[in-house]
């Protein structure tokens, strides 16, 4: 045989194995017997479905946009503006709320009340596009539920941080769709942790503004890190008006149910 045609069909042969298996641009989305939803690229065994198996198309994520959260990060003007462009309204049959992307493949965080009972979800984000917005998991102990933002592309993201550091007086921003209003940023400051209910859960307090359709949106720092989520406010108390007494789901019990779905 020919020297060089040896050599040549070696190389062929190492090259074919550096580049590895190809990208499945089929993802198949279904509900296990014990009612949790899965994604992968791998078709389920039939007996460890419980309903039908959606199939999705996907990009190679190689041939995606760069990735979106550096091109907005270069842009953005202020760390706040970056928040607003990772928090989307979250639109569904009964009622409005907020969200925010925590990585770059669409997993966000809401509150448990803006999407329990609720269907056919739309995120519309801060470019105002829409997309399909599927619900992962509900908290059974906190008013926190994870969903997953269905877009081709790579997303921007918020990072969470620790809010036990908090002091009273570091200024605060709640950023959501408040009263309807899209991206709507309002600032105040952290007063203390409270428990509220009969649950007696710690909650965040802080004076910044907040209207229907906040729940759900992040409230974060100066820097733009989520501390928590904003969850509820009083309105009244002995049928006089409150008001910048605001509640949020303190970062650490985000940690806690969904720590594995943050892009670090």
């Amino acid at each position: 045989m020919n020297p060089l045609r040896v050599i040549l069909s070696f190389c062929l042969l190492f090259f074919s194995f550096l580049e590895g298996p190809a990208f499945s641009n089929t993802i198949y989305k279904w509900v296990d017997k014990k009612g949790t939803v899965h994604f992968s690229d791998q078709e389920p065994d039939a007996d460890k479905v419980k309903g039908t198996v959606e199939e999705r198309e996907y990009k190679d994520p190689s041939s995606l946009q760069p990735l979106k959260d550096e091109v907005i990060k270069e842009t953005a003007r202020n760390p706040i503006e970056y928040v607003t462009n990772c928090t989307f309204t979250l639109k569904g049959s009964k009622r409005i709320g907020s969200g925010f992307l925590v990585s770059s493949s669409g997993y966000a965080l809401t509150c448990k009340h803006v999407v329990e009972n609720a269907s056919n979800l739309v995120g519309i984000m801060n470019d105002e596009q829409e997309a399909q917005v599927n619900v992962l998991f509900i908290s059974d102990k906190y008013d926190l539920a994870l969903v997953q933002v269905m877009a081709s592309r790579k997303m921007p993201y918020l990072t969470i941080r620790d809010s036990d550091g908090l002091a009273p007086g570091d200024r605060l921003f709640a950023v959501g769709a408040s009263a309807g209003l899209h991206s709507t940023v309002t600032d105040g400051v952290f007063t203390g942790f409270r428990a509220i209910g009969s649950a007696k859960e710690k909650f965040i307090q802080f004076s910044a503004p907040v209207n229907p359709g906040n729940s759900g949106g992040p409230l974060v720092d100066e820097k733009g890190m989520v501390v928590g989520v904003v969850s509820l406010k009083f309105l009244s108390q002995q049928g006089m008006p409150v008001s910048g007494v605001g509640f949020a789901v303190p970062s650490a019990q985000i940690k806690e149910e969904y720590g594995s779905y943050l892009e670090k």
